[in-house]
């Protein structure tokens, strides 16, 4: 990771971990139990919480981590810094206030992003590698959803449907191209929820059009999905939009291989934003490696950073169940939420 991006995720997290300590919390596993605790009470009363583990925390709190953590992360820690500050007779102002650390928060992910795409700009583009029909062209299947398209997911949306295997890791949502209309209008009004029905309702309509390309006859791609336990445990969508999503992960066809890595191993927090990789029919054209954020992505496209991105994917999945036992533990989670 460059040097400026580093530089400032470590000095979020060193803010983050002043905050710990001037709250007194004890230790990690403190931690784990107050956010569990902070969970329970959220989820009676909205069907929404944030799932920060005890890794989560360390990683967070010791700037081990290579980008900032969520902003839903981010209001849990402050929730839990808050309460332990308070059983212990200290102001809860005194770590912080809800509105003081989300414009921390703001400022430092706006400087992130920035140091990021300087870098970024400095690898050669992907289109150099690439033929003409697979290069970022105009605007065209999702040329009517334009409104509705940021500038920074153009290319991808170019080159989903000329792929013949995807493969994506997720750790806190299930993958759009595996979305069921209902989850995907719940997530997506998490990032949009001020906009009109009307504007959401084509967002849905065009993450709903993506998914033909699974569904093509003939040369239908392969998918291989890595689902982290906790976004279908803790999913932040009410129960039963949570257990029809389930219901159709389970119904997938054998082209889609869909595998559950579960919250108490390690690797369920050892990466911490989506991967999403294309590879196309022939292999003299390049991969193309996604990372999606909130309101930006990143195509990074060296040999290194492919191999990288390849040899992560790797890991996650053996670190997942086995699809077998992963369709087992859907069952298993679908009964119990």
């Amino acid at each position: 990771m460059p040097d400026e991006p580093k530089r400032i995720v470590e000095a979020f997290s060193q803010e983050l971990h002043a905050a710990y300590h001037k709250a007194g919390v004890r230790s990690y596993e403190a931690f784990a139990a107050r956010s569990t605790k902070i969970n329970r009470a959220m989820h009676s009363d909205t069907g929404k919480h944030t799932f920060v583990s005890r890794s989560a925390a360390y990683k967070t709190l010791t700037g081990k981590r290579e980008r900032l953590p969520t902003w839903d992360q981010v209001a849990q820690f402050v929730r839990v810094f808050r309460a332990e500050a308070a059983d212990r007779g200290i102001a809860p102002d005194s770590v912080g206030t809800m509105e003081q650390w989300k414009a921390k928060y703001e400022a430092a992910s706006a400087r992130f992003w920035a140091a990021k795409k300087a870098a970024a700009s400095r690898i050669p583009a992907m289109a150099a590698a690439v033929p003409a029909a697979f290069s970022d062209g105009p605007q065209t299947w999702w040329r009517a959803y334009a409104d509705v398209v940021p500038a920074w997911s153009e290319r991808y949306l170019n080159h989903e449907p000329l792929s013949h295997r995807i493969t994506s890791y997720e750790p806190v949502y299930v993958p759009g191209l595996l979305q069921t209309p209902e989850y995907a209008a719940a997530v997506i009004r998490l990032g949009h929820g001020d906009e009109p029905e009307e504007r959401i309702a084509r967002r849905v309509e065009l993450r709903m059009l993506r998914q033909r390309h699974l569904e093509r006859v003939g040369e239908r791609p392969c998918m291989w999905a890595i689902i982290n336990e906790g976004a279908l445990r803790d999913g932040p969508v009410g129960g039963e939009t949570m257990r029809a999503q389930i219901r159709h992960l389970r119904s997938l066809g054998r082209h889609v291989q869909v595998q559950v890595i579960p919250a108490g191993h390690p690797a369920h927090d050892a990466t911490d934003g989506p991967i999403t990789l294309l590879r196309f029919p022939s292999s003299q054209f390049q991969d193309l490696v996604f990372l999606e954020h909130a309101d930006s992505a990143l195509y990074p496209s060296s040999e290194e950073d492919l191999a990288h991105y390849l040899h992560a994917v790797q890991k996650l999945g053996l670190a997942a169940l086995m699809p077998d036992p992963s369709r087992t533990l859907l069952r298993r989670l679908e009964a119990e939420i």
